[in-house]
């Protein structure tokens, strides 16, 4: 059940891995309804939910940003630190998001601030390269890197002095790579599925795959710090013998800091899927990704969000459930667009 929850969620980014040019001229964006007063206070509101947090990140892709957001990158900042984010988390799903008309003085502009912005990387948007291991040459198809993405964001920070990556952050999705997924790279011999589970078979090897790629892939980031995001039930097929590996101990060995993906959508159900893996992770090493439904009709995948007032209770009671555990260490809360419509909604 908890696979499928996930699957709804990941809806959310998945689009995100074909290249867009557009710079939100698009996207329709909820009038601003309420009065100055009440956007005020509701931004206030979540300033204080999100206070306990030592990280509080804004995740966003760049292509769903409004124009007057490009337009004016320091309203935008200042407008993201009246919410209380102190942290930028953007999805970068392909060397073309970088291209986005005006992301780079956005980009200049959070660094000026003093606004740290992280790149995420989904795994399931770039091909995993080559390297000696028999089991690793067979994840490999034409597209990008993350090697070659790695690259590029160096490039970006070469052209742009003033501006650096304060960490890379992967989404591993390695349960994405199905036999019906027209993005599994081509020469992958193995296929993720409900009837390959156990240690040895496809999904365990496949898994393993991942750990290895992700480790290799650290290691090449230098200093930079690196996170990698699991969704919310990998734990739970290891501890059931499902998988040998995909633990949050296992992903700790490849990264430092662990993000998780929460498909919860009632507030209880958000605490309950990451307590597993809150009760295994290290001290202060653990983030709690958190993505609002689309629409209010939205029962799984995704935190609901009937009005302002129910996501913050929502947001309030689940962020007070998590800080009791000595691993969690921050939310990432997003996409911005809909926190910006509830924001402004009567």
């Amino acid at each position: 059940m908890k696979i499928f929850i996930f699957a709804v969620f990941f809806a959310v980014f998945a689009a995100g891995c074909a290249s867009s040019s557009g710079s939100g001229n698009g996207i329709v964006h909820a009038p601003p309804l309420s009065d100055p007063a009440t956007m005020a206070r509701r931004a206030d509101e979540l300033a204080k939910v999100l206070e306990p947090c030592r990280v509080r990140g804004l995740a966003f892709r760049p292509e769903t940003l409004a124009d007057s957001h490009f337009a004016s990158p320091a309203d935008f900042l200042a407008l993201v630190r009246e919410f209380g984010f102190n942290r930028l988390y953007v999805y970068l799903a392909s060397p073309e998001s970088l291209e986005l008309p005006q992301l780079d003085e956005l980009f200049v502009e959070a660094g000026k601030e003093g606004m740290p912005v992280e790149a995420v990387l989904p795994e399931s948007c770039y091909v995993i390269g080559r390297r000696g291991n028999f089991i690793l040459r067979n994840f490999v198809s034409g597209g990008t890197t993350l090697e070659e993405m790695l690259a590029h964001l160096r490039e970006f920070e070469a052209d742009h002095e003033s501006f650096r990556f304060s960490g890379v952050t992967v989404l591993a999705e390695p349960h994405l790579f199905t036999s019906a997924n027209p993005r599994r790279p081509k020469n992958l011999v193995f296929a993720w599925s409900d009837k390959t589970f156990g240690p040895g078979l496809d999904n365990d090897r496949i898994m393993r795959a991942t750990l290895q790629k992700l480790s290799a892939f650290g290691a090449e980031l230098g200093s930079t710090p690196f996170t990698v995001a699991m969704p919310d039930f990998y734990e739970e097929l290891v501890q059931e013998g499902k998988l040998s590996c995909g633990s949050v101990a296992d992903f700790s060995a490849a990264a430092p800091k662990i993000m998780i993906r929460n498909a919860g959508n009632k507030p209880t159900e958000a605490v309950e899927v990451v307590r597993n893996e809150l009760n295994a992770a290290k001290p202060g090493s653990l983030l709690v990704s958190i993505t609002l439904a689309e629409h209010t009709s939205v029962t799984a995948g995704s935190l609901r969000r009937r009005n302002w007032a129910d996501f913050i209770r929502s947001l309030d009671y689940a962020i007070g459930q998590w800080k009791q555990y000595p691993a969690f260490d921050g939310v990432v809360l997003g996409p911005f667009s809909r926190i910006e419509t509830l924001h402004q909604e009567k």
